[in-house]
């Protein structure tokens, strides 16, 4: 489970549906960051300017009816009573000889704040010596009240940023909505618009995986004039190429197999002849070219067999077959080879076994597949067994040998028709002796790992079919 869902997050549409995701997110939360940062910058710098311009307006009424810090003294409490609460405002006045607070709006303290207090050092007051302070939430503002050329005065415009700040507040809760919006859509629309082109690509890579496995008979289905519907093409004809190379090289298999066989039978009954009439001390060198050619007609009555049912034209004549007979048959035929190998051909074959429909000939082709393969990754000292074990309803026969044994890898691809293991080899046999067991109404399969041997066996049932029959073999 935990593997499957790895794969689906690594997926082609699960990776472009968060990498669209993921940068619609990114966009809007950098659009709603500078959003917000510019309407509070453009809000801060509003107030500022207001509150400057509120602060040169007071202090100018305030030099109209003050000439000098006693009159501003005097006239300050009703100058801060009459304009400032209709402008929520606050207006504070201080003395410019002592810093003093002369008159104020609504009570925030008699300290200055540092607006109000630059424009009272720069005047240098002697007596003032208290520091400035600011409340928070509160943005200041602040003019020298002028009598001429001297400053008696200085004027402080305040205002608080509860407003501004609430208003910040509530966009940020509008912009998280948007964003969670934006992303729920963003994941929608990138979902959708990731199967829409990872759709094309998943299909053509199905169809080129089915086309790996052999099967050329696959189409990927058209797509719109675009790169996607070009790429469809081209494996569509690409897989109509192959068809055609394939079809031909079937048929090349089969004219060359067929034409190989007739003077290979000849040859076979030249040798028997020779072998009659040749003293017994010189026929061994015969017998040695008769087994090698009756292995050649072998490979290619195998080679005929691969492009028959590669054709869909391999033909099965059953009939009544005696199973002791095919094995006894077939272990004479391998026993030489492996005495020459220097191996031990053992046999476990009860005295009765029921007699089975089948094709004899062809079973026994694949029973000599299975010796030959043994024989031929077995190192010498080593041993061969073949075993027929009566089962319920079927026979099972088995050919085990000590020989290098088998990767998963190649566990895997052993009944491909055209894989070649290390050993090298035709590479048909397993494939078409699959093909004969199955079409038998048996199975066949192998069991072997690294060094510790190889075990291939096939089952036949017992009532598979009449005497008569003949079943058509397709690939």
């Amino acid at each position: 489970m935990e593997d499957t869902g790895r794969r689906r997050w690594r997926s082609l549409t699960w990776r472009l549906a968060a990498t669209y995701s993921l940068t619609t997110l990114f966009i809007v939360v950098v659009l709603g960051t500078a959003v917000h940062v510019l309407t509070a910058y453009y809000l801060n710098e509003r107030l500022e300017a207001e509150l400057g311009a509120q602060a040169d307006f007071y202090a100018v009424y305030a030099a109209q009816l003050a000439r000098d810090e006693r009159a501003l003294a005097g006239v300050a409490p009703t100058i801060v009573g009459f304009f400032a609460p209709q402008a929520d405002l606050n207006v504070r006045f201080f003395a410019a000889s002592n810093g003093a607070l002369l008159a104020t709006t609504e009570d925030i303290g008699s300290q200055p704040s540092r607006a109000a207090l630059m424009e009272l050092r720069y005047r240098s007051p002697t007596v003032f010596t208290a520091p400035s302070l600011d409340q928070p939430h509160r943005r200041y503002a602040s003019a020298p009240v002028m009598a001429g050329d001297l400053a008696i005065g200085v004027v402080e415009v305040s205002r608080s940023t509860q407003g501004i700040e609430g208003f910040l507040a509530t966009l940020r809760q509008i912009l998280l909505v948007v964003l969670l919006m934006a992303v729920a859509a963003s994941l929608l629309v990138s979902v959708l618009l990731a199967r829409q082109l990872s759709g094309p690509v998943l299909d053509m890579e199905g169809a080129t995986r089915r086309i790996a496995g052999g099967d050329l008979e696959v189409r990927v289905r058209h797509y719109p004039a675009n790169e996607l519907g070009r790429l469809a093409e081209s494996i569509n004809h690409m897989t109509e190429r192959l068809q055609s190379l394939d079809a031909a090289r079937m048929r090349f298999i089969s004219e060359v197999s067929h034409d190989l066989r007739t003077p290979l039978t000849a040859m076979k009954g030249l040798l028997v002849n020779l072998i009659d009439e040749t003293d017994p001390g010189d026929r061994s060198s015969l017998q040695i070219v008769e087994r090698e050619t009756d292995r050649l007609i072998r490979l290619v009555n195998q080679l005929l067999d691969f492009a028959r049912w590669q054709g869909g034209g391999l033909t099965l004549s059953c009939g009544p077959t005696d199973i002791v007979e095919m094995c006894s048959t077939a272990v004479s035929l391998s026993r030489p080879a492996a005495e020459h190998r220097g191996l031990e051909l053992e046999t476990h074959i009860p005295a009765a076994l029921p007699v089975v429909s089948a094709d004899g000939d062809r079973l026994q082709r694949v029973l000599l597949n299975l010796l030959d393969n043994a024989l031929k990754f077995t190192s010498k000292g080593g041993r061969i067994t073949l075993i027929v074990t009566q089962r319920q309803e079927a026979v099972e026969i088995s050919v085990e040998d000590t020989g290098r044994g088998m990767t998963d890898e190649e566990l895997e691809q052993a009944f491909q028709p055209d894989y070649r293991g290390p050993g090298g080899g035709t590479g048909l046999g397993l494939g078409i002796a699959q093909a004969i067991v199955e079409a038998h109404g048996g199975s066949i399969g192998i069991e072997s790992s690294p060094g510790q041997g190889t075990r291939v066996w096939f089952t036949l049932p017992c009532n598979n079919r009449s005497t008569s029959d003949n079943v058509q073999v397709t690939s």
